[in-house]
């Protein structure tokens, strides 16, 4: 791969409330290289948006960023003053959020929307501006880009939406571009519309993609390598194929075998969907122990006595670690 785009190191992000603090990034490290896709997956609640929201620095009371580092372009994300945070923000970092309807401002048309990237950070007129946002709307593939950027979040379907939201994401071509559960509210037809217009457009503009989902066909498709969150903490990492063909943490392979499988393989033994038991601990009362010692069918005594660290699996450029006891030497 090239050269290394972001890195995140020990990243700790809690929310405070009247039960307590809540963390929701505990300690999360990983890398990025140069246009790579990289995909996080977990469950809900296993803490991928608030990590995407940190390295946008768009956590806000009462949460709170209270450890770690963002290191970006050269510079630690967390210790630029927020004019300078700003220029970055939707310029050399942007991100597609879960759900356009409500990050779409209902009272500007998406013409105005995707005009304001250019007047924001290209310093353009209005005019020109304006011209820029129609070419960004047939670039992602809506009919008619001249009429749709006159009307209104709520005059376009569910998909066209998601569209004009990646084409303000890519406008300024970006480095980095941060897609959170870009698909989760589409059908599967215009699912496969928009992974392969992102994967067409990450190819023009050569940005590196986060792609935060808990859809393991995505991150197949998608992503060169994964990171495997769970209550707040990376359990696994490694390259895509490792990680589908070999899981090594308990979690990983329960979320493998809770996807569905389609064909012979699924009718032939009448095989039902497998869940993970139990439910993900409360980020205000985790174990004492691994995260995932309740649900884990591996369990052993020592797991529920102390954290568990991180451990390298293969050579050193192999890029496999793992959080779990399986795997320690003691």
């Amino acid at each position: 791969m090239g050269d290394q785009l972001l890195e995140i190191d020990r990243l700790r992000t809690v929310f405070a409330s009247v039960d307590g603090v809540a963390t929701a990034v505990d300690g999360v490290s990983f890398t990025m290289e140069k246009g790579e896709t990289l995909g996080i997956v977990g469950e809900s609640g296993s803490g991928k948006s608030v990590t995407a929201l940190s390295v946008m620095r768009l956590i806000r009371p009462p949460g709170k960023i209270t450890g770690g580092a963002i290191r970006f372009g050269g510079s630690d994300l967390l210790r630029l003053p927020e004019k300078e945070m700003q220029d970055i923000r939707g310029n050399r970092i942007s991100m597609i959020f879960q759900e356009p309807m409500t990050s779409l401002n209902p009272l500007y048309t998406v013409g105005d929307q995707i005009a304001e990237m250019f007047i924001r950070h290209r310093g353009m007129n209005r005019s020109e501006s304006r011209k820029r946002s129609v070419d960004m709307l047939d670039r992602v593939r809506i009919p008619s880009p001249a009429k749709r950027a006159g009307e209104y979040p709520h005059q376009l379907s569910g998909g066209m939406r998601q569209r004009v939201m990646i084409a303000m994401a890519l406008a300024c071509n970006p480095e980095l571009l941060i897609a959170d559960e870009p698909t989760t509210a589409l059908d599967v037809t215009i699912q496969a519309q928009v992974i392969d217009l992102m994967l067409r457009l990450k190819e023009k503009v050569k940005a590196g993609i986060l792609m935060i989902t808990h859809d393991l066909g995505v991150v197949a498709e998608m992503a060169q390598r994964v990171v495997v969150m769970y209550a707040g903490q990376v359990v696994e990492t490694g390259d895509v194929f490792s990680i589908f063909e070999a899981p090594s943490h308990p979690y990983t392979r329960a979320l493998l075998r809770s996807m569905p499988k389609l064909g012979a393989r699924a009718v032939k033994g009448r095989h039902r969907l497998r869940e993970i038991t139990g439910m993900v601990p409360s980020l205000y009362d985790l174990p004492a122990g691994c995260c995932f010692a309740p649900r884990c069918p591996d369990v052993m005594a020592i797991c529920r006595q102390a954290p568990v660290p991180l451990v390298q699996l293969g050579g050193p450029d192999s890029g496999r670690r793992v959080r779990c006891r399986l795997w320690q030497k003691e």
